[in-house]
């Protein structure tokens, strides 16, 4: 009689599969290739990925120094800073669109509640009390 397979025995099977295969074929394309190729495939990937990020950073920096007259505005935005006084437009560029908001709307000012990193139901790891397009405080749970 054949020896059954236990859960945790056919998991490392599956794991054993899903890291080997990809580690199997490398091998096979370095040997078809050769190893100067392969790797100079490799850094031209690494470089290109590279770029793109470095591309992109500079992109939204240009884009940010267009917006904003100052470059300490410039760098908290894009650093992801959030500050008392800074307005709802400004939080937006610098933590992006909230996951969810709250409004009231009193007879004197409007308050909002912009909430990001959903964690359950109601549950943010993030709350920023805006009122009348200012930050006027926050609450961040770890």
């Amino acid at each position: 009689m054949a020896k059954r397979v236990t859960k945790a025995e056919s998991a490392a099977i599956g794991i054993l599969i899903i890291v080997g295969l990809p580690i199997f074929f490398v091998f096979k394309f370095v040997e078809s290739v050769g190893g100067v190729v392969a790797t100079l495939i490799v850094l031209g990937v690494i470089g290109a990925i590279a770029w793109a990020k470095y591309s992109s950073r500079q992109k939204r920096l240009a884009y940010l120094r267009s917006k904003y007259a100052s470059e300490e505005t410039v760098q908290a935005i894009f650093n992801g800073h959030v500050w008392q006084g800074q307005t709802s437009e400004q939080l937006q560029d610098s933590l992006g669109i909230p996951a969810d908001i709250d409004r009231k709307l009193l007879k004197t000012k409007s308050k909002d509640i912009w909430k990001y990193h959903h964690r359950g139901a109601n549950r943010y790891a993030l709350r920023i009390t805006v009122e009348n397009g200012l930050v006027v405080g926050w609450d961040k749970k770890a």
